[in-house]
């Protein structure tokens, strides 16, 4: 087999590059680093740098390619792609997004292939970005705890305490090899309202943003994801003012966070589907990551 990806030949040279990923496909409450990784890449203006082979890494009966037919005419195919691309930050820094799908198969190659690019280009740094449900309120400031496979990275920020197993995101994977490549890498997780989990919650995209600043030194224009994030909380509190089924569920989530119990989290399926319909039906703020005024 050849290789997953081609870097081309006029690579500008990168200053000090970080490299951030999130590969949608694993848990990600509240599209927290979905939203965040398109901020950042229509906030730098960011350039492709490569694309993975997808035949060799995108099971397409599952990503199946969209196509548009206009009056019996097949005008395109759209593919799932996995991408590199780049971007200067303000702090004179390069960042290095990768994006996409978590590929179907061949994880261990494709994280081979990550390293070794990663390699290439002098990153020094990764960061995951990624949310889960947790016991919490959307009243409060949204917690981003970490991963690491370096214990001294670990404890930069929170960190579960407890020792959990579960079924791993190809992020996981990328983490540990990266780690062994002696790249300083971390996952970065928001912890989002079990009640919010289900639609996007931008206050958990830009808590992510605030701890990758504080993290890297880079420096990004939050204005218009706060603005969302404040909106957004708003909407949230119209519903709950106006579905008092959803203000009894909060007070469950409440108690156990305020008392700290160790009970486990109510699912609340359909009060957060209740949250989604009423979300729905309100104007949606304007693009976070889009520049215009």
């Amino acid at each position: 087999m050849g290789s997953l990806i081609e870097l081309p030949d006029d690579i500008p040279p990168l200053r000090d590059p970080f490299l951030v990923m999130h590969l949608e496909g694993w848990t990600d409450a509240g599209m927290a680093g979905e939203t965040a990784a398109v901020f950042l890449r229509n906030r730098w203006n960011a350039t492709t740098l490569a694309r993975f082979d997808p035949d060799e890494l995108i099971d397409y009966r599952a990503r199946r390619p969209i196509v548009r037919i206009a009056n019996g005419v097949i005008e395109s195919l759209s593919w799932s792609q996995i991408e590199l691309s780049y971007a200067p930050t303000s702090n004179d820094r390069h960042a290095v997004l990768l994006t996409g799908p978590e590929p179907d198969m061949r994880w261990q190659a494709f994280s081979d292939e990550v390293a070794r690019i990663c390699r290439e280009l002098g990153v020094t740094e990764a960061f995951g970005l990624g949310a889960f449900p947790a016991p919490a309120l959307h009243t409060s400031p949204v917690m981003v705890i970490s991963t690491s496979a370096d214990p001294e990275l670990a404890r930069r920020l929170d960190t579960v305490e407890a020792v959990v197993e579960l079924g791993a995101g190809v992020q996981a994977v990328l983490e540990e090899r990266l780690h062994h490549e002696g790249i300083a890498t971390m996952g970065l997780w928001a912890r989002v309202p079990p009640y919010l989990a289900g639609g996007a919650h931008p206050p958990a995209s830009l808590a992510l943003l605030r701890t990758l600043i504080m993290l890297t030194g880079a420096e990004i224009d939050l204005t218009d994801l706060e603005s969302a994030a404040n909106d957004h909380l708003k909407q949230v509190e119209s519903a709950i003012s106006e579905r008092p089924q959803i203000g009894e569920f909060i007070d469950q989530i409440r108690t156990i966070v305020e008392q700290g119990e160790d009970e486990p989290v109510p699912t609340g399926d359909e009060i957060a589907a209740e949250f989604e319909r009423f979300l729905s039906q309100r104007q949606p703020p304007s693009d976070p990551g889009d520049d215009s005024p």
